[in-house]
């Protein structure tokens, strides 16, 4: 009788574990220097395979947080419709996502790094084209009202790595 009782307990403890795939993309159609979602599992963490592959300006060797280069990709967390690749609508919220990796490959998730972020574009407002965070791995949003072209570049002050995005709203 208690091996049954046991049984439906962990039966009923197994329902209650999330089965969401590892490789599920909950932010939208992404791009950039990398592909793919920040979730567990993901090759967005760095790279696949034995071969690590580094994007963007490189960081110092002998950098303290290890930053070896940082992948970055269009953050568009309200699915804002996209005329063509790399284009989007005016009144879209838009921005950067981005995760450092070190040499070897994995991430660093944690707050060693000293990120700016640095949006230009025209009629940027100054309190806008600056952004400060020690996150090796986030995200920052922007809402963009007018068109034109758009950058941002991401760049760890610590290691000098930086990489950048560039789209277009339209």
């Amino acid at each position: 009788m208690k091996r049954s009782g046991i049984a439906g307990l962990l039966a009923a403890a197994a329902m209650l574990i999330p089965t969401t795939p590892a490789m599920a993309d909950p932010v939208g159609d992404l791009f950039g220097s990398a592909s793919g979602s920040l979730d567990s599992g993901s090759s967005a963490f760095g790279s696949s395979g034995d071969k690590v592959t580094h994007y963007g300006k490189l960081g110092r060797a002998d950098a303290r947080n290890g930053v070896k280069s940082i992948n970055v990709w269009v953050y568009n967390p309200k699915g804002a419709t996209q005329t063509t690749p790399g284009t989007f609508v005016k009144n879209s919220r838009l921005g950067v996502r981005w995760n450092s990796i070190i040499n070897s490959g994995p991430i660093v998730d944690g707050n060693e790094c000293r990120m700016e972020v640095r949006l230009a574009g025209p009629k940027v407002p100054k309190e806008a084209a600056l952004y400060k965070t020690r996150d090796c791995t986030a995200v920052k949003s922007y809402f963009f009202k007018g068109g034109g072209d758009f950058t941002i570049r991401v760049t760890d002050l610590i290691s000098g790595a930086s990489n950048s995005i560039a789209f277009s709203v339209e």
